[in-house]
């Protein structure tokens, strides 16, 4: 075994251009003009032997592919897959794993290599987090092993490409021993992934160099001149082209001269040209050259804009731009009269958007710009404008209110600009911590716990680093927070590891608390929220009873919410949406599966359908059960109800979305993603307060040792009303008159607060939409107040459990209750 030298450069896979009216960049791949491919660039043809690793299309490390060029040493894991291809990378993460190459005697010119011939490789590799990966290179004939270099050195957490090159002179041992094959080792620790980018391996021939090319940005496009000392009065040249360093070559021409200039191009996008000269046969590609031309010319504003207004969405449609160069387009919403103008959405490459957050109770004002791959931003759009059809409380979101400043709003904190300014006392949030996910509960104490996931911010892999993580015990004076650590660890259970804490509130008014502990679904039980709690054991589901596919079979452990029901038993919510129940009073089940997952249902409306669900929170009140569920793919939230927590009806609109948090002086921050809610809820199981996870960037984003981070928010709700049916029979759509007892309480008069005119009650379907029972006269009992509704109107059939409220207070604050449909029990 032979060890061998080579070099090293860096590379960032990401090139911030300054924005110039003319600019050009030029790349030059290692020496390719003189060489015959073994494996790897062949530029401007095919890669050969898949050094790419683009020939399968992986799109998720979770799926495990593997290239038909390439062998695995391990065979992937059932679950981690931690081993194989992934957006045109190939991955490891075992201590130590290799992939070997096919025979690389595909070349029809060169299938027997000779004494003497040099030989010039290159790879790239990348490694995910700051670690100890290194990457090794060894070259094979047969059985003879070279090293051409050994554990290579990565830098993690970078996102930048580092390439390494040398070269090998081949032997007559060599040539007697058999074909060469590459071998790559991937050397990692603390599960960190090691990419491979790219190998090559590369015969040099100088009998088939190629041009020497460059080239420069002019007014009429983009020029290319070479120059090559192998041309002869007969020569003439191909230009290959392509958008990117690794998009398809096209020839673009043939000529005898030596220069070429493209006009066919698109401005803002990088070109990549190799020439070749043609004699009696074709050398090899010259040297890759980069270049883009930028311009200064604004694109053209969208025109013909349409506008459609739904129950609670708005749909902006326009024509495509003329201009090629437009890259997408950004939308911008204001008030009515086209004031306050924020942006809801950039990088649209459709002609089409549908705002899932306009303001109710108010015309919307929207303008779009075009943006071109220069950078270059059109002057606005037309003005639209619409009106949704539902009113201001048809949807969970609607209940959301400013959150109150502790302190004083920081802009010394991690994060970006749209979470900056922020009260770092809300909720939770440490910089040597990242915080995901707790349901804040008022204990006997009067204050407020949380039994919240955590990891240190400078863990190995940052956000995915979540697998670690702890479960704290938190506690605050205000429901708002700030809260502060009572102990670092919840439980003493597997050293407090633990994610997806929930509480479940017992009928005795003491504490089941849900953990995924080491991927499994533990329940503790506690008499407080300050401890101890002990561990029950672990949950079982008789999934197989639903048909589910096995690898899908995890979604009935992980993310539960749970209540437990009058009879004793539980019921939960599984991480896809499924609704589950105890067989018995033991929370440790058997649990049986009675419903399908939200994905697809019926009962959710089509645009709000396909999504992929996760992070449910069940709970209950005196009326009814509600649900609210994360949609990851879409940033947004839906909220359901149910008369029993099994039968579900979607409530119009979103729960919540990024564009949801603001202050009561009116600063408005915008999170990346929100996710794993809860709700605080008081002594009749109202929802009080939301409990957020966020996070600033991707996940992929929050790196260790970077500014960014994730905590978590509780946002202040519209408390709903405590309301009273007092008609005897269950009323319908025929009920003449019904009658509601609004109960007074603290910081709300029914007797003076409630602007009566405004009231409409009956079925959502109605009242959702301004319709509904309008009130016609009102009755004192005690500091309470008993109204009357002219029953025309309500809408309530068979398919309602439940009569809403809403309305408006004299100060114009929203009213919203719920009640049963009779004052006797259903």
């Amino acid at each position: 075994m032979m060890y061998l030298n080579y070099h090293r450069q860096k590379e960032k896979t990401t090139i911030t251009f300054t924005l110039l009216s003319i600019i050009f960049f030029l790349f030059w791949s290692l020496g390719l003009s003189a060489q015959s491919v073994l494996l790897g660039d062949n530029a401007p043809y095919p890669n050969v032997n898949d050094g790419d690793f683009k020939l399968i299309k992986a799109g998720s490390w979770r799926l495990g592919l593997q290239s038909p060029f390439w062998t695995p040493s391990n065979e992937p894991q059932k679950e981690g897959h931690s081993m194989g291809l992934v957006t045109g990378r190939y991955f490891s993460s075992f201590d130590y794993a290799y992939i070997d190459s096919k025979p690389l005697n595909t070349n029809s010119d060169h299938q027997n290599l000779k004494p003497g011939d040099e030989l010039n490789w290159s790879l790239g590799a990348d490694l995910e987090y700051i670690s100890n990966g290194t990457i090794s290179l060894h070259l094979f004939f047969g059985n003879q092993e070279y090293i051409l270099a050994e554990n290579m050195k990565l830098t993690g957490s970078d996102k930048t490409v580092e390439h390494f090159s040398g070269s090998y002179t081949v032997t007559k041992a060599d040539v007697v021993a058999g074909p060469p094959h590459i071998r790559v080792s991937f050397y990692s620790s603390e599960d960190v992934k090691v990419y491979l980018d790219y190998v090559n391996l590369n015969i040099k021939t100088p009998e088939k160099q190629g041009p020497k090319l460059s080239g420069k940005v002019i007014d009429q496009g983009i020029q290319l001149d070479w120059q090559d000392e192998k041309a002869n009065p007969d020569s003439t040249f191909s230009i290959y082209g392509s958008k990117g360093e690794n998009g398809e070559y096209k020839k673009l021409n043939t000529t005898p001269n030596s220069t070429f200039t493209d006009t066919n191009l698109i401005n803002g996008i990088t070109y990549s040209y190799v020439v070749t000269r043609l004699n009696t046969s074709e050398s090899g590609g010259s040297n890759k050259v980069l270049l883009k031309k930028i311009d200064s010319d604004a694109p053209t504003p969208p025109t013909a804009l349409k506008i459609k207004a739904f129950d609670t969405e708005i749909k902006i449609e326009w024509e495509k731009n003329p201009d090629i160069d437009v890259a997408n387009y950004s939308v911008y919403r204001g008030d009515a009269n086209g004031n306050h103008l924020r942006q809801i959405a950039h990088d649209l490459t459709d002609s089409k958007y549908v705002d899932f957050t306009p303001i109710k109770d108010s015309l919307n004002s929207y303008l779009v710009f075009a943006h071109d791959y220069s950078g270059n931003k059109s002057m606005a759009s037309q003005i639209v404008k619409a009106k949704v059809k539902a009113v201001s409380g048809a949807s969970f979101s609607d209940l959301i209110l400013p959150m109150p400043i502790h302190n004083k709003l920081r802009t010394d904190l991690w994060g970006t600009e749209g979470v900056l300014p922020r009260d770092p006392d809300n909720g939770i949030e440490d910089p040597e911590w990242s915080y995901w996910g707790g349901r804040p509960v008022k204990d006997r104490d009067n204050k407020y716990h949380m039994l919240v996931t955590r990891w240190p911010a400078n863990a190995t892999k940052g956000h995915w680093e979540w697998p670690n993580s702890t479960v704290a015990h938190v506690v605050s004076e205000a429901p708002t927070g700030p809260y502060k650590v009572k102990e670092d660890t919840a439980y003493d259970f597997h050293n407090g590891l633990g994610h997806n804490p929930d509480i479940i509130l017992l009928n005795d008014d003491t504490y089941l608390f849900y953990s995924l502990v080491n991927w499994e679904a533990t329940l503790f039980t506690s008499k407080t929220m300050n401890g101890p709690w002990k561990r029950l054991g672990v949950m079982t589901v008789d999934w197989k009873s639903t048909n589910e596919d096995e690898k899908l079979s995890y979604r009935y452990y992980r993310n539960l919410s749970g209540v437990q029901l009058e009879d004793g038993r539980f019921l939960f919510v599984t991480k896809a949406g499924e609704m589950m129940r105890s067989e018995t009073a033991d929370p440790l089940g058997p649990y049986t599966v009675l419903t399908d997952q939200i994905r697809y249902n019926q009962i959710i409306p089509e645009k709000y359908r396909n999504s992929n669900y996760e992070d449910p929170v069940l709970w209950k009140d005196e009326v009814q059960y509600h649900m609210m569920i994360n949609a990851f793919w879409d940033y947004r939230a839906i909220y359901l109800r149910s008369p029993n927590g099994i039968h579900w009806k979607f409530n119009p609109g979103t729960a919540y979305t990024p564009d949801n948090t603001s202050y009561e002086d009116g600063t408005r921050t915008h999170w990346y993603k929100l996710e794993r809610p809860h709700v605080l809820q008081d002594q009749y199981g109202r929802a009080t307060h939301l409990s957020l996870a966020v996070i600033d960037v991707s996940k992929a984003d929050d790196l260790a040792r970077d500014k960014h981070s994730s905590k978590n928010i509780i946002v202040p709700l519209t408390v709903h009303k405590r309301i009273k049916m007092l008609n005897k029979k269950k009323i319908d759509s025929t009920t003449k008159k019904i009658k509601i007892l609004v109960f007074s309480e603290q910081g709300f008069d029914a007797q003076k607060d409630i602007d009566l005119a405004s009231l409409r009650f009956g079925a959502t379907e109605e009242v959702d939409f301004g319709r509904g029972s309008k009130a016609i006269k009102t009755k004192k009992k005690g500091n309470d107040l008993i109204i009357e509704f002219n029953g025309t109107g309500n809408g309530i059939t068979a398919i309602n459990f439940a009569g809403k409220l809403l309305g408006k207070t004299k100060e114009g604050k929203l009213i919203i209750a719920f009640s049963k449909l009779s004052s006797n029990k259903d």
